[in-house]
């Protein structure tokens, strides 16, 4: 939907987003997060007449057994449409069939000026510092190993066969990968789809079902070799000795196979794709050593020291390495349902009648912005040049644009610097002019800025008498403060209740909405 709207985002944010909802598998999460972009839809249940007149993209709902799901319709013809199936490949459809498979649930949305992902550029710019750091990491090796190859005699059969060992080792360590990372992220669509295939067939089955002490997988222990196995021939430049120490452990491995088949076969009655793959790997590994790679003698001693010290120091990383990891797959799980805890109206309800109260009426103070249908009065106490007031700002302005809320902004300068009553001044200034959509775009603007210049604000806004006329608005503010004791910034107020601590201002949006 994002790359389709042209919207820069980073998966990262937009994983957590999605995942951390209370509801992470609704419409209603994707509304919520688009809302963080600040993109603004609409949820609607249409019939196919209004097929031809939605704007595109946009969310539908489709049939499918045993769940719907939602999906990103991009385009719409007389006889065909174009959406994403449930694997997310982008397929053409006919209309017809799609009407059939749709149930009429549709979010359609629309992108507007400020529309984007909030943090974006810091984040890409982490993200590109990250991938370049990887691809030196890649070129690097590559270049180390293509160095290695060229002092290779291409004429004689134990280079080809030096070539095919090492592309094994290779081949064999990426699908170990594969099935480590199975061991922590068990719904990864890929593997599922990769491992799924029939009732036969289930790599999480056969990978969960064995394991020594329950601690070390049969995963950890093909990645371990195959890991030791690259390392040891990259850093011995395949010599005779490492070629020997492989030859020997290619035929120690095989004897696994057998194990492994009748596991699956006759126990489990459950194949594993990549396990089998693994078997492959290590056959033709025995082959190219025998009929390739015969006569090199045996291991030296640091030969297989190396091998051991990097096999066993695998092992024990990945052991110590795994909770880690899934600690971190059930941190958006965790994260959901506290969302969800903290969602729930009567328990915030409940926890916001335990709080401070306002004693001293606030009204007339600062700047106030009418909601539409308001159902809560927040109030902010802010300052214009805090970090954190910044942060909120966006969040209160959804809710504020939502209808939901009255919003009243009071300001104290922190300190009392002549630049910070300025700018407390020129904001209180231009929302005397009572134009509500210029007071919104101007503390947009200012928040919005890295750097707080009020010279160049004062600039885009330019006023006239209205700076003199505010400074009983600014005492008033600063009485008020010192009556409720306002000891930091941003202190925020739901209908005259300090918001509780228990709660952050990002989750407003689930229980004022």
């Amino acid at each position: 939907m994002l790359g389709e709207l042209g919207i820069p985002f980073t998966h990262r944010f937009l994983k957590e987003k999605l995942n951390t909802h209370p509801e992470p598998e609704s419409l209603l999460a994707i509304s919520d997060t688009l809302a963080e972009y600040q993109i603004e839809s609409l949820a609607l249940q249409l019939g196919e007449e209004k097929l031809d007149q939605l704007p595109l993209p946009c969310v539908v709902q489709i049939s499918q057994n045993p769940f719907p799901y939602f999906t990103c319709l991009s385009q719409v013809a007389e006889d065909w449409v174009e959406y994403l199936d449930e694997k997310g490949k982008l397929i053409k459809q006919h209309r017809k069939d799609f009407v059939a498979l749709w149930t009429g649930v549709t979010l359609v949305v629309e992108k507007g000026e400020h529309s984007g992902e909030p943090g974006y550029s810091l984040r890409r710019k982490e993200q590109l510092i990250f991938q370049s750091l990887l691809f030196l990491l890649g070129a690097v090796s590559s270049a180390w190993i293509i160095g290695v190859l060229i002092g290779l005699d291409y004429n004689s059969s134990y280079s080809f066969g030096v070539i095919a060992l090492l592309i094994l080792k290779i081949a064999g360590l990426s699908i170990s990968t594969i099935l480590l990372w199975s061991e922590v992220d068990k719904k990864n669509a890929a593997i599922t789809q990769f491992c799924g295939g029939g009732d036969q067939t289930d790599c999480n089955s056969v990978i969960d079902s064995f394991s020594f002490a329950g601690l070390i997988s049969l995963g950890n222990l093909a990645f371990a070799y195959f890991f030791a196995s690259t390392t040891l021939l990259l850093v011995s430049s395949f010599s005779a000795s490492a070629l020997g120490l492989m030859g020997l452990l290619s035929y120690s491995s095989l004897a696994i196979i057998p194990f492994s088949l009748y596991y699956q076969g006759v126990k489990l009655k459950k194949w594993c794709r990549l396990c089998l793959w693994i078997s492959e790997i290590l056959v033709v590994e025995m082959a190219v050593s025998q009929f390739l790679l015969p006569d090199l003698g045996w291991p030296a001693f640091r030969e297989l020291g190396l091998f051991s010290f990097v096999f066993l120091a695998s092992v024990l990383a990945w052991i110590s390495l795994k909770p880690y990891l899934m600690a971190q797959k059930e941190l958006y799980a965790t994260k959901s349902k506290l969302t969800k805890v903290l969602s729930n109206r009567e328990l915030f309800d409940y926890f916001l009648s335990t709080s401070r109260q306002i004693t001293s009426n606030p009204e007339g103070l600062g700047i106030f912005l009418k909601g539409a249908n308001p159902k809560y009065h927040v109030l902010k106490v802010c300052n214009p040049y805090c970090g954190p007031c910044a942060r909120t700002h966006p969040l209160l302005e959804q809710l504020y644009e939502a209808g939901n809320i009255d919003l009243q902004i009071v300001f104290v300068p922190g300190g009392g610097d002549e630049v910070r009553l300025k700018t407390i001044r020129h904001l209180l200034g231009i929302a005397s002019q009572g134009n509500l959509e210029q007071t919104r775009q101007a503390l947009d603007d200012w928040y919005s800025q890295e750097k707080k210049d009020y010279e160049a604000f004062a600039a885009n806004y330019p006023l006239n008498g209205e700076l003199a006329s505010q400074e009983s608005n600014i005492k008033s503010m600063l009485d008020w403060s010192e009556k409720e004791k306002i000891s930091h910034t941003p202190t925020i107020f739901i209908n005259g209740y300090e918001l509780p601590s228990t709660y952050a201002v990002e989750d407003l949006k689930y229980v004022l909405n």
